[in-house]
């Protein structure tokens, strides 16, 4: 992505009073998100526990280089590629990866590179025409691999992005691959929603790809005489300038250019094993306030929220759910699968509303649980719901209730039974 000329900020050492790894920042800016828009929200369930402009529409840059390789893994899993496919280098891709005023390493035209070794360069070196050269296999053009992705996009819920190409750059700076009848300064748009979305998606089905964007520092080779050192973009992983304490972070992806500024989605564990998903978009002053402002949001969460977990097995407030036609007309429900929700210090999770929505295959024609039933079988969800929360699909945090007790039909005398009284 484009490089924007980092800011020489001498004051900021004066300010800093928090230790942040090897950075640190001031209270203040420990208390405000100082960035066009931003989200933290808990990976599994979506819920969002802080949020600042998450639906505003915003250039990404390299941000979208996630939903490119999406693209990608997801023609690997259905054996159209495979890691050790090979992409042959033309003259233009060529040129653009000597462009110094974009994110490369060098290819040579000619030369053939595995998907492995450009899936690489792209998540850790943010490589531009790296990335370009993964969009090629198949006779790919932009125009139809924008269309891969837009299918890809919709597939994860994201429906308001604007794509133009697998990189995040402007149209211009394409050269010969840029779109006809596009304006020059186009450039890929999305919301911090949209690429939680993305970043959730990619957690809980390739989390593999978060072992390539944990990595630091590896070697591409060039040639078979020539190489060169890739380091990781992202300053927040473990042992990084920006690490923070609390959360171990493994992902994911920096954005850069004059219309995106300085962006960067991230995820980590925080302890106990409750995997975030941070945003900032836009995040104002020197490039590395992408990571402070990231650095805010967790330490946000870490002093004003704690997870509570709803274990496996155990029982919520709603115990019990209708089932008109069985031979008991209540049957007990169980939490399904540990479920974390992320409560504000000092209130309480048995102080939130609980509803239930039966799964459709199981409804009868007027929405309750119909008989039979297995034991173990998920039934459907509780809904929590509080006074300013919310996911990112909606107004309530979902918890999967399975059946207790196995439940079998009444049989049609009890049914007729109590049809009529």
């Amino acid at each position: 992505m484009k490089l924007i000329k980092k800011w020489v900020v001498s004051v900021l050492a004066a300010l800093l009073v928090f230790n942040v790894g090897g950075m640190a920042i001031t209270a203040h800016a420990a208390t405000k998100i100082d960035a066009s828009a931003a989200l933290v929200m808990d990976a599994n369930t979506g819920q969002i526990i802080y949020e600042k402009n998450a639906d505003k529409v915003l250039p990404v840059a390299s941000i979208t280089k996630l939903l490119t390789i999406e693209v990608i893994k997801n023609e690997i899993d259905h054996n159209k590629l495979n890691w050790n496919s090979k992409v042959k280098i033309s003259k233009k891709l060529a040129k653009i990866s000597t462009n110094t005023e974009l994110s490369n390493v060098e290819l040579k035209a000619g030369s053939s590179y595995t998907v492995k070794q450009l899936v690489h360069a792209s998540l850790i070196s943010s490589a531009d025409a790296a990335t370009l050269a993964l969009t090629t296999i198949n006779g790919n053009t932009t125009a139809s691999f924008n269309t891969k992705m837009e299918k890809m996009a919709r597939k994860m819920g994201v429906t308001d992005a604007k794509i133009y190409n697998a990189v995040g750059l402007k149209n211009s700076d394409l050269g010969a691959l840029k779109l006809k009848n596009v304006a020059a300064n186009s450039e890929n748009e999305m919301s911090a929603s949209d690429i939680a979305k993305i970043a959730q998606y990619i957690v809980k089905n390739d989390p593999d790809i978060l072992k390539i964007t944990k990595i630091k520092k590896e070697t591409f080779h060039t040639t078979s005489t020539a190489s060169t050192v890739m380091d990781s973009l992202n300053q927040m992983l473990p042992g990084s300038s920006f690490a923070p304490k609390t959360v171990t972070m493994d992902g994911l992806k920096t954005g850069t250019s004059d219309a995106a500024g300085n962006s960067f989605v991230g995820t980590g564990n925080y302890k106990g094993g409750h995997r975030l998903i941070t945003v900032v978009l836009h995040a104002n002053g020197a490039t590395e306030q992408r990571f402070v402002q990231t650095f805010n949001l967790l330490r946000l969460v870490v002093n004003n929220y704690k997870p509570v977990t709803l274990k496996a097995n155990s029982t919520l407030k709603t115990k019990t759910v209708a089932v008109p036609n069985g031979k008991q007309t209540k049957l007990a429900v169980r939490v399904a699968k540990d479920t974390t929700v992320w409560v504000a210090k000092g209130s309480q999770l048995s102080a939130w509303k609980q509803a239930t929505t039966i799964k459709k295959s199981l409804q009868d024609k007027k929405h309750k649980l119909a008989a039979p039933v297995k034991a173990g079988q998920t039934v459907g969800t509780v809904q929590l719901t509080k006074n300013g929360v919310t996911t990112l699909t909606g107004k309530s945090v979902n918890v999967p209730v399975k059946a207790h007790t196995a439940m079998n039909k009444a049989n049609i005398f009890v049914r007729m039974y109590r049809a009529i009284f």
